[in-house]
């Protein structure tokens, strides 16, 4: 499907523009009201035709792809960023007033969200991994844990999934490799004494168990263990989730004390919309992603121009940006 923007003074001059180009079997995605309150500004759409060489897209690129705020509302649709947050960036954008599209929507989402990197410098506070069941919140512990071995820093991890089959012998095959023991604290009392225990002896990374947060004798039970110890807590989430649900869920755990949002199975996403949905309505911040379920992937830093990497064409970053993405963003 090819996606462009028109914008003109009015809504029948709008719907030319988009006859001429993309004929009369154009779908309209969405209409919006243009710059400063005047004119129009229609998203439309057509159906992508593949010939024997290849791609027109390819050429729609190279002959429409010229405005940047033309790429970036085309990118945060094709990202499935809801309309209001969309709207805000890409008028954020707009003021920026940059040709190069890969800065202008880094300074947008710079300005919008707030970048925070795990907590590993120090040992102020133990981190405590909150979310759904497969989320990637015991990978992600693994992975804390071995970046932090690496640096020659003590850590101590702590698991409370005792009610989980397997759960915590998955942990304890990866603190094993770490020549760390595991702690099993399965309740509230127990996961205070276990991190009193662990004071002044470096890091401490705790484990929570996977839990329904529409379920609210299972949401209370997460409650009490988030509640029993004063910890950075930290809500993990996959990748590919969808956004109004991914909102709805980072609204609840920020009332449980998340402060900060980690994504997972990024290699596995496409569109990052619910990772800004999230975002955005829980006020939480932007922290490391996970690009793969290896142990070996580790974790790596979120920052404005990454996100932009990931929500942008690759085509466009390539253009605009020497640095190519580690990861594959919404078009790969």
């Amino acid at each position: 499907m090819r996606l462009k923007t028109f914008t003109a003074d009015t809504m029948n001059d709008a719907m030319a523009l988009v006859k001429e180009h993309f004929g009369e079997d154009a779908i309209i995605v969405s209409t919006q009201t243009g710059e400063g309150g005047s004119g129009v500004r229609i998203t439309a759409a057509i159906d992508q035709v593949e010939d024997e060489y290849g791609f027109e897209e390819d050429v729609y690129e190279d002959e429409l792809y010229h405005d940047p705020i033309e790429i970036i509302t085309d990118a945060l649709l094709t990202n499935g960023v809801p309309p209001q947050l969309s709207d805000d960036l890409i008028a954020t954008a707009e003021e920026m007033a940059l040709e190069d599209p890969v800065l202008a929507l880094a300074g947008a989402v710079d300005r919008y969200f707030s970048f925070s990197p795990m907590p590993l410098g120090t040992a102020e506070k133990p981190i405590l991994l909150v979310g759904m069941p497969g989320a990637g919140k015991t990978v992600t512990i693994a992975k804390l844990a071995t970046k932090i071995v690496m640096q020659k820093q003590p850590v101590r991890v702590i698991t409370t999934d005792t009610v989980r089959a397997g759960g915590f012998a998955q942990l304890e095959a990866f603190t094993k490799i770490l020549k760390l023991n595991l702690i099993s604290a399965g309740t509230p009392e127990e996961l205070r004494a276990a991190v009193k225990g662990a004071e002044g002896r470096g890091h401490v990374l705790i484990d929570c168990p996977g839990g329904n947060p529409f379920d609210d004798q299972d949401i209370a039970r997460q409650a009490r263990l988030i509640k029993a110890v004063d910890a950075d807590v930290v809500l993990v989430m996959a990748g590919g989730t969808d956004p109004m649900e991914a909102a709805e869920i980072a609204a609840i755990y920020r009332e449980l004390g998340a402060r900060r949002l980690l994504l997972t199975r990024i290699d596995m996403t496409r569109r990052f919309g619910s990772y800004l949905s999230a975002a955005a309505v829980a006020d939480l911040m932007l922290t490391d992603v996970g690009v793969g379920p290896s142990v070996a992937d580790g974790l790596r830093p979120m920052n404005p121009v990454t996100l932009a990497r990931l929500l942008l064409p690759h085509s466009v970053v390539q253009d605009f940006d020497d640095e190519q993405p580690e990861a594959r963003g919404a078009y790969g």
